[in-house]
């Protein structure tokens, strides 16, 4: 074939590329808030503009590759190798972050690329053997759907319809132009606070957020978006003043934390061990995370601050003041993970200075398997430690994350579903059978903690021991129109609470019904170990006997705020256009002129909560 019929086969492909591109990023049209005529326009103009920009970034390898001789032989089958490639791998990528958006609601960003490159991260997106096969499958399909693309416009090359390169060229001026302009509307967007366009926005996946704060600034257009608040960053200055542990009881402490386990989880059918040990244990019945993803909701749990700090003090290495009190007064550590220590990172921040031998991961088999493994060797552990020491024990269990373990022959229900496949899950038509694997994992967990309680028992150490039991954050069953957790623009109550059952040798029972946060857990630890320092000097909050006025709950990039009749959420990080979004306390949106004087009447708390969230950082 010559090189001219080459370059006509190869624009060929590459135009029906483009139908191809465009035709996938409008997928997200329908999963994605687009209001109004100029909000539909805008996101009809930004589809078109990227399936340019993608297909511009398909077409590079092979403009390089023209460069080569004509007259080398290897030239045309270099040409196609590398138009299937690069149109494969545009494809993939589209199609990869549309499957994410329709089961999360965001598109790959900082927190997936963490979750891709950090050790032990792929691992904790718990997808199965069948998510994988379908991958693989759909990989292979795509790939092959371009190869017999390029063969059949090879094979018929001489038939149909012809593309010249004029025409092409003339396309490809119009298709810039055209992503030049949306980006302009996009920053004048954000200069301006145009929402309605903003969120159409969110129908492009990879989008690149264009600001042009300086040039508007210079035109004297005026900025009318909100000011954003980037409260993440710093160098720690933790906890600012020396803690007197001076005259702490060394106490025992058993910290138990299990995965996405909300509140309605502690039941006498779904965990009747907990449940029994709750009716002689210290019961908060309204208790809520820190956040709604792992990190922060441990953050919370430990640090008793806000959700900002976790950069910071995860790159510069902070331990939370009540695991260096412990360590201060030589108590042995055997923390224990059915996931991973580097995933989310405690190894960096609640373990960190933490001897590794001390920290046992296990990460091979069923989840199921490995939380029945990690309490066999948390026992071991118990019955093997010094008993002139004070000993100190987390349990993280992973088997309530997605896709739900357990072992089947225990299953509490029947009904449910026998394969999470990602790929091809039908959330609003399985949503109560995949429930239904979650209350069979919650029941599985609640019999390891009641082996745990039953041996802590029969040896007498319970009744020297500091016990609680919590989730690290909720999961949501579509309740509100979501699956799982995570979803930083606004903190419904499936996703941030969880149960709080707390054990305090000496303590008479009781069921405490006020509020109360994970933010106050370490303080309430601390206090019971003898510190009466007050508990502001090192945290956000007061211990969980005194209610708060108010809570706050954070996420990778967003921070909600609840005053017991709103829920003020916004960005923290500049990653995302700023602006206030307010729900009522049944998580309801607050229409936009609402919104605004909700937002103007907590303008006092919304400044205390963003002095607070700087107080521990330079």
């Amino acid at each position: 074939m010559s090189a001219q019929e080459t370059a006509g086969v190869l624009r060929r492909y590459f135009a029906l590329l483009y139908v191809a591109l465009f035709s996938m990023i409008a997928l997200f049209w329908p999963v994605v808030p687009i209001q109004g005529a100029a909000a539909w326009g805008f996101a009809f103009a930004a589809t078109a503009a990227y399936a340019g920009l993608y297909l511009a970034a398909a077409l590079l390898p092979c403009l390089l590759l023209a460069l080569l001789p004509r007259h080398l032989a290897l030239r045309p089958p270099l040409l196609a190798g590398a138009a299937v490639l690069g149109g494969s791998l545009a494809l993939l990528a589209i199609y990869a972050d549309y499957r994410l958006y329709a089961l999360y609601q965001y598109h790959f960003n900082g927190f997936v690329w963490n979750l891709l490159t950090t050790p032990g991260g792929i691992a904790a997106l718990g997808a199965t053997a069948s998510t994988e096969i379908t991958v693989a499958l759909q990989v292979g399909a795509i790939v092959l759907a371009n190869l017999g693309l390029l063969w059949a416009l090879h094979r018929y090359r001489q038939r149909g319809w012809q593309l010249p390169a004029r025409a092409a060229a003339i396309a490809g001026i119009v298709l810039a132009g055209l992503f030049a302009g949306e980006e302009v509307v996009f920053a004048y967007s954000v200069h301006t606070g145009q929402e309605e366009l903003l969120a159409a926005a969110d129908a492009v996946p990879f989008h690149l957020r264009s600001s042009g704060k300086t040039l508007f600034n210079r035109l004297g257009i005026e900025r009318r978006a909100l000011q954003a608040l980037r409260l993440a960053g710093g160098t720690v200055a933790y906890p600012g003043t020396a803690v007197d542990s001076s005259r702490l009881r060394p106490t025992n402490v058993v910290v138990l934390v299990a995965e996405s386990f909300r509140w309605d989880l502690l039941d006498p059918e779904i965990t009747p061990h907990l449940w029994r040990f709750a009716q002689r244990a210290t019961r908060f019945e309204n208790h809520y995370s820190g956040g709604n993803r792992t990190r922060m909701g441990l953050f919370s749990l430990f640090y008793g601050v806000y959700a900002p700090y976790w950069y910071s003090f995860e790159q510069q290495r902070v331990a939370p003041v009540l695991m260096n009190v412990l360590r201060e007064h030589d108590y042995q550590i055997a923390a224990h993970t059915s996931q991973s220590f580097d995933y989310p990172e405690l190894r960096h921040t609640v373990f960190a200075g933490v001897p590794a031998a001390q920290l046992q991961e296990i990460k091979t088999g069923e989840p199921w398997q490995r939380d029945i493994r990690n309490i066999d060797d948390l026992v071991a552990k118990v019955d093997a430690r010094d008993p002139r020491r004070p000993f100190f024990g987390f349990m993280f269990f992973e088997s309530t994350h997605a896709p739900y373990s357990f072992p089947e022959a225990q299953a509490l229900r029947a009904d449910y579903l026998r394969d999470m496949n990602y790929i091809d899950l039908d959330l609003r038509n399985n949503i109560g059978a995949i429930h239904n694997r979650y209350i069979n994992a919650a029941h599985h967990i609640d019999a390891q903690v009641g082996r745990l309680l039953e041996h802590l028992e029969k040896t007498g150490m319970l009744e020297q021991t500091v016990l609680l039991f919590t989730g690290d954050h909720g999961e949501e069953f579509m309740e509100k129109g979501r699956w799982g957790h995570g979803h930083g623009t606004t903190f419904p109550e499936e996703q941030v609470r969880v149960p709080l059952v707390l054990w305090r040798p000496g303590v008479a029972p009781a069921v405490v019904t006020h509020r109360s946060s994970h933010l106050q857990v370490a303080p309430t630890l601390l206090a019971t170990l003898g510190v009466d320092q007050p508990s502001r000097s090192y945290s956000s909050a007061d211990p969980l006997e005194q209610e708060l006025p108010y809570f706050v709950f954070g996420e990778y990039n967003y921070m909600g705020v609840d005053d017991g009749r709103h829920k003020i959420t916004f960005p923290f990080t500049g990653s995302d256009y700023f602006r206030y979004s307010v729900f009522d306390e049944a998580d309801h949106p607050v229409a936009r002129d609402q919104r605004d004087s909700v937002v103007a009447g907590a303008a006092g708390l919304l400044d205390a909560v963003s002095r607070e969230s700087r107080r521990f950082v330079r």
